[in-house]
């Protein structure tokens, strides 16, 4: 049997990259990924840019073999929580012009979303979060990418369907943008400058529970959705399946780097790691550290995912229901991620002196 055509596009990115290496190890699979520039040490790759469509178009169309489409793409965006609707549309509406128009064989699409479609960006929300929950008042890009995929679908051959994960953790050396590697630098720099090793944040944040996504498991997911019936024209949350509480992860991150493990200081991680560059270029000579501070931590992230004084839970009923079962500790996954980034030479060792 030939194996299927996939298309992962926005391929270079963080959430994709695992998904890629995933779909690779599949046989199922025949993978392309898509961004801008090909990255180097690229396999089948093309080069295109969703916000061309006619470019794009001319790309898909020396690809007919291409079934199934991963979308995992988004316009710029910072910390704020609010990122450009109209934008974000367009390009999804390109890719799927494209391959409506020049895919013979189109027959599924996948959108990878997030916690955002309940607006746990915004404050308090119904927990746990349901796929059917009622949408929040201020509607972002999410809802309106699948408004257009869903109107566009209906009565036609192909399907849809969407993930809902939450804060996606993976060990990616570069991506400062990471929950695993941004804790890590901080613990580093406090047992370096002899700073408490308090928790940046109100005690509201610190004692309501959250929830993440490991990415290798969101792969497992999307690879499961694309190809199962059951999952055609739906959306489904993806996350590790627990509670996720601060206090434990601060008790562990406190043993993993020597300190004493301190509370909530209701203060700002961007502010107390303002100027710091100093001590942990002092932590990369002495640990043969590989990457400069501003990308293994951002420090605005930090406080964004510090700073949810509110229960963030998402329901994994459907996809249980409906048969994706793994789930993960994310105690155990986060120290395990630990192990991987100072394996990699990005975080420093027990040892810190």
């Amino acid at each position: 049997m030939a194996a299927t055509g996939l298309l992962v596009a926005g391929a270079s990115g963080a959430a994709a990259s695992r998904m890629m290496d995933a779909a690779l190890a599949d046989p199922y699979w025949r993978v392309t990924g898509l961004s801008r520039r090909r990255p180097d040490g690229a396999g089948d790759w093309i080069e295109a840019d969703l916000t061309d469509p006619d470019g794009l178009r001319r790309a898909l169309a020396a690809r007919p073999d291409i079934t199934h489409l991963l979308y995992a793409s988004r316009a710029p965006h910072g910390e704020t929580g609010i990122e450009d609707i109209p934008a974000n549309v367009a390009m999804l509406r390109n890719l799927l012009d494209a391959a409506e128009a020049v895919l013979p064989g189109f027959a599924h699409l996948h959108m990878i979303q997030g916690g955002k479609w309940y607006g746990m960006h915004l404050g308090p929300f119904p927990v746990p979060a349901r796929e059917d929950d009622p949408r929040p008042a201020q509607a972002g890009f999410y809802h309106a990418q699948q408004d257009l995929v869903a109107a566009r679908q209906a009565g036609r051959a192909w399907s849809w369907s969407a993930s809902r994960p939450n804060f996606v953790m993976d060990v990616a050396p570069g991506r400062a943008r990471n929950m695993v590697s941004t804790l890590g630098a901080y613990a580093a720099i406090c047992r370096e400058a002899g700073l408490p090793f308090d928790f940046p944040g109100s005690v509201a944040a610190w004692e309501a529970p959250q929830q993440v996504t490991e990415a290798g498991l969101l792969a497992d997911a999307v690879l499961w959705m694309m190809r199962d019936p059951r999952c055609a024209n739906r959306a489904f949350n993806v996350t590790n399946g627990d509670a996720m509480r601060w206090p434990e992860v601060w008790a562990l991150l406190a043993a993993r780097f020597g300190l004493a493990a301190g509370g909530p200081s209701d203060a700002s991680m961007r502010v107390l790691m303002a100027g710091r560059e100093a001590v942990w270029d002092t932590l990369r000579a002495r640990h043969g550290l590989t990457l400069p501070l501003d990308r293994v931590a951002s420090w605005d992230f930090a406080d964004f995912f510090l700073g949810l004084g509110y229960e963030v839970q998402f329901a994994m009923d459907a996809a249980r229901m409906a048969g994706f079962t793994k789930a993960l500790d994310s105690l155990t996954m986060i120290d395990r991620h630990i192990a991987g980034y100072r394996a990699a030479r990005v975080l420093p060792g027990e040892a810190t002196r």
